[in-house]
C-alpha cells in the first residue's frame, strides 16, 4: 500500500515539473512536444480522441461548404463562361468543378467512417490514426490543386492560405508535423509559382508587391499558432493527470487507515453498503466476521507501542492476504479489531476465515502471554446472511460481535460461527 502510494507521487512530481519547466530536457525536445513517457501512451491516445472527435465534425463542414458554394455558383451570373481568367491563363471550368466534386466525395466518405468511429464500428487506434492523417492531407492536397490552378488563372494563392490553416487550426499536430508539412507546402506553391511563371501573373505579382511578405507572415503564424494549440493541448492534458491523480491520492489518504494499509470505518461504511445492497439485489449470501488480536494488550505492553504498531501492520497484512478477491473487504475496525466482508456463495465461509486465523498464527510473532500459543493469534466471530431490503447492517455486525465474544469465552484462537435468521446453511 505504501509503496501505491508512493508511485502515484512520483507520477504527479512528475508532470507537475513539467509544467513549471524544472523537468531537465533540452531546448528542442520542449519545442517539438515532448510529453514524459510515463504517460505518452495516455496523452497519444487522448489526443487521438480529439482529433477523430474534431475530424467528424470537420468532414460535416466540408460537406455543407460544398453544398453552399456549388448553390452560390449555380445562382451567381457567370456570363456562359467555360473558362476561368482573371489575367492570366484560362483554366477550364470543369477542371474546377472536377476539384469541387472531389472535395464533396471526400466530405461524404469521410464523414460515413468517422461516424462508425463514433459509433464504435472501427475500434483499432491504427486505423483510426490512419483516418485522420490521410482525411487533412488529401483535403490539403485538393486545395493546392486549386492553388495551382489559381495562380495559372488568377494569381492567387488563396487556397494555399486555407490549406495551411486548416491544418494549423483544426487537428491537434505535433510541432514538428506541422513544421514539415507547412514548410512543404510554401516550398510547393513557391516552386509551382516559379515553374508556372510564364504562363502565370503570380510570381511578379507577388514579387512586386507586399503579397510575398504577407505569404511568409501567414505561414510563420500558422506555424506558431499549430505549436501554440499543441502546447495549450498538452499542459491542459499534463495538469489534468496531475489532478487526477492528487485526488486519487487524497481518495486513498482518505480512505486508508494509515497504521495498517487496510481500508479504515469512512471507506468500510461506503463500500460495507455498497455489497449489502448488491447481495441483496442478487440474493446472494454475505460474510461478515470480526477478528480481534488476542490479549494485544499484553503485547504492547511488554514489546512497546511501536512494536505493538508492527505487529498491526503484519496481522492487517497477512488478513489481506487471504481475502484478496475483487469484492472482499478487509478493515480496521478499531483499535485490534478488524472487519471482514466477503460473498460467500459456494464458498466454505467459516474455512476462509479459519485459514485466515491460522495464517495469522503461522507468522510465529513471539507473543507476551502464552496462556493460548506462543504466538500471535487472533479470535473470529463469523455471521453469515441473506441481505435484504428488512435487514440492516448493523445487525449482522451485531451477530458477528456476539461469536467474537463467544470465541473469546470459550479458550480464544479459533472462529466461531452464527447464522442470521433466514440465512441458508452452508453446504
Amino acid at each position: 500500500m505504501k509503496k501505491g502510494r508512493t508511485d502515484s507521487a512520483e507520477y504527479a512530481d512528475d508532470g507537475q515539473a513539467y509544467l513549471m519547466g524544472a523537468k531537465k530536457e533540452n531546448t528542442l525536445s520542449r519545442f517539438f512536444g515532448g510529453v514524459p513517457e510515463a504517460y505518452r501512451a495516455q496523452f497519444e491516445a487522448h489526443r487521438l480522441r480529439t482529433n477523430v472527435s474534431r475530424m467528424y465534425f470537420f468532414s460535416i463542414y466540408v460537406v455543407g461548404l460544398q453544398i453552399a458554394l456549388n448553390l452560390i455558383n449555380i445562382v451567381k451570373p457567370d456570363g456562359g463562361q467555360d473558362f476561368e481568367s482573371v489575367g492570366g491563363a484560362q483554366i477550364p471550368i470543369l477542371y474546377y468543378v472536377a476539384l469541387s466534386a472531389a472535395t464533396f466525395l471526400l466530405g461524404i466518405i469521410y464523414w460515413a467512417l468517422f461516424l462508425a468511429v463514433k459509433k464504435g464500428k472501427i475500434s483499432s487506434r491504427d486505423v483510426q490514426a490512419f483516418l485522420v492523417e490521410s482525411f487533412i492531407y488529401l483535403y490539403i492536397a485538393i486545395q493546392l490543386a486549386f492553388c495551382t490552378m489559381n495562380i495559372v488563372s488568377a494569381g492567387g494563392v488563396n487556397s494555399y492560405i486555407i490549406a495551411i490553416l486548416i491544418l494549423g487550426l483544426v487537428p491537434v499536430v505535433r510541432p514538428a508535423q506541422s513544421l514539415v508539412s507547412i514548410l512543404a507546402s510554401f516550398a510547393y506553391v513557391g516552386i509551382a509559382m516559379y515553374l508556372l511563371r510564364d504562363v502565370s501573373q503570380a510570381w511578379n505579382l507577388i514579387l512586386v508587391t507586399d503579397q510575398w511578405t504577407n505569404l511568409i507572415i501567414i505561414t510563420g503564424l500558422t506555424i506558431c499558432i499549430s505549436k501554440f494549440i499543441y502546447d495549450m493541448y498538452r499542459s491542459n492534458f499534463l495538469q489534468s493527470v496531475s489532478l487526477e491523480r492528487t485526488n486519487q491520492e487524497l481518495e486513498q489518504i482518505a480512505t486508508t487507515d494509515q497504521m495498517t494499509g487496510v481500508a479504515n470505518r469512512y471507506a468500510l461504511s461506503r463500500s460495507f453498503n455498497d455489497i449489502w445492497l448488491s447481495s441483496a439485489a442478487r440474493n446472494a449470501r454475505l460474510a461478515v466476521a470480526i477478528v480481534d488480536i488476542d490479549f494485544f494488550k499484553a503485547y504492547n505492553d511488554k514489546f512497546g507501542h511501536l512494536e505493538g504498531d508492527k505487529c498491526l501492520q503484519r496481522v492487517a497484512q497477512s488478513l489481506q492476504a487471504s481475502f484478496r478477491r475483487g469484492n472482499d473487504i478487509v478493515s480496521r475496525y478499531g483499535g485490534e479489531e478488524f472487519l471482514i466482508v466477503f460473498e460467500a456463495g459456494g464458498a466454505n465461509a467459516f474455512e476462509l476465515v479459519e485459514n485466515a486465523r491460522k495464517a495469522v498464527e503461522a507468522m510465529g510473532i513471539a507473543h507476551a502471554r502464552k496462556d493460548v500459543s506462543d504466538y500471535v493469534t487472533i479470535s473470529a466471530g463469523l455471521c453469515l446472511v441473506s441481505p435484504s431490503p428488512e435487514l440492516t447492517t448493523n445487525a449482522a455486525l451485531k451477530i458477528a460481535d456476539d461469536a467474537l465474544y463467544e470465541s473469546k469465552q470459550t479458550g480464544r484462537n479459533k472462529t466461531t460461527q452464527r447464522l442470521f435468521a433466514g440465512a441458508p446453511q452452508a453446504s
